[in-house]
């Protein structure tokens, strides 16, 4: 048989156990109850996703505004009047209006926004080096080709993920002059804690005997020249685009507006703003279109009815439920009491 400590309570499951018991009455005030606390929650939800404002500007074929460093082209390339087409041949700066005759107050967030782009995707997914981007440069993963390499060289990062950075250069401007937005504070901070730059050197230093991926205009360590401490692998920008999203059609968090500036303390006063971006990401080669989201956010964040709506519908579904199993109850219950006696 077996020693006999193998046959204590613990091991037979005959330890005491809460076993509810399930009358009809008990769950038709369990379904009731939830079903009505999950209704105001969801109108709850919707007002504050309601309250939200926002404004969407597709800017994926915007005008091209000549820029004095423009290079002489002459064929095909003159004859574009959008940065979509241009900026397969030189740099491309265009500018989208933003107006806003009611200004918008409280938490001002831009995201960017992708039509069509599948980071879902098995195999664009696991194109990383999660070792690599905790620090530990060192031999890369072959989940990396064909992004591991470049020109004998070990890219970093590597892999098709990190290729594909969004890095469309976008500026919010007032009468031509800039508005101050954060570009840090950003990202979550678990999220944080998944990417470290190597230690001991300065970022230059820690990689110089490594390459940017082939579609990045920067160095890695140059990411943001106006903040030290966002650059390599810990930069923002790199740790947000690094979330994969769920949906071919998504949005990341891009800027926020600053506050600490006097003016800007209560979000964006009334006025005419305008948008001026630096054309480098390219979208038309697989039919996506680019977004510029401009919102408001509310104590839960932006506008997003879905998760009202879904309060909303499980608790309609709960209270009807109670109400059929209510009636079966009423009509059927004390008929099958009585035929069991």
């Amino acid at each position: 048989m077996g020693r006999s400590d193998h046959y204590t309570d613990f091991n037979q499951q005959r330890k005491a156990a809460w076993k509810p018991d399930l009358e009809p009455k008990t769950v038709l005030f369990s379904f009731l109850g939830i079903g009505l606390c999950f209704i105001p929650i969801g109108l709850g939800l919707l007002m504050a996703s309601d309250s939200v404002q926002e404004k969407v500007l597709d800017y994926t074929y915007c005008l091209r505004v000549p820029q004095l460093d423009d290079l002489t082209l002459a064929g095909p390339a003159s004859s574009y009047l959008t940065c979509a087409g241009y900026s397969a041949y030189g740099r491309c700066v265009c500018e989208v209006s933003l107006p806003l005759p009611e200004g918008l107050q409280g938490n001002v967030v831009i995201f960017y926004a992708l039509s069509r782009f599948y980071q879902n995707h098995r195999h664009f997914l696991k194109s990383k080096d999660e070792l690599q981007l905790l620090g530990q440069v060192g031999p890369v993963s072959s989940n990396c080709y064909p992004f591991d390499y470049r020109n004998g060289s070990t890219i970093v990062p590597c892999g098709s993920f990190a290729n594909a950075l969004f890095n469309d250069s976008i500026q919010l401007l007032s009468n031509n002059q800039p508005i101050p937005l954060a570009k840090t504070g950003l990202a979550w901070s678990g999220e944080k804690a998944l990417f470290k730059n190597p230690q001991g050197h300065a970022l230059n230093e820690s990689y110089a005997n490594y390459v940017a991926p082939p579609a990045w205009t920067k160095n890695i360590w140059d990411l943001d020249p106006e903040t030290a401490f966002n650059n390599g692998l810990e930069n923002e920008d790199f740790i947000i685009w690094m979330r994969p999203s769920a949906f071919p059609n998504f949005r990341k968090i891009f800027r926020r507006l600053d506050q600490s500036v006097g003016p800007y303390s209560d979000g964006l006063p009334a006025g005419n703003y305008t948008f001026r971006i630096e054309y480098n990401y390219p979208v038309i080669g697989y039919g996506g279109r680019k977004f510029l989201v401009v919102s408001n956010a509310s104590a839960f964040g932006g506008k997003n009815p879905f998760l009202g709506y879904a309060y909303i519908a499980t608790g309609s579904c709960l209270v009807l439920l109670a109400l059929v199993l209510f009636i079966v109850h009423v009509k059927w219950g004390i008929r099958y009491n009585q035929s069991c006696r």
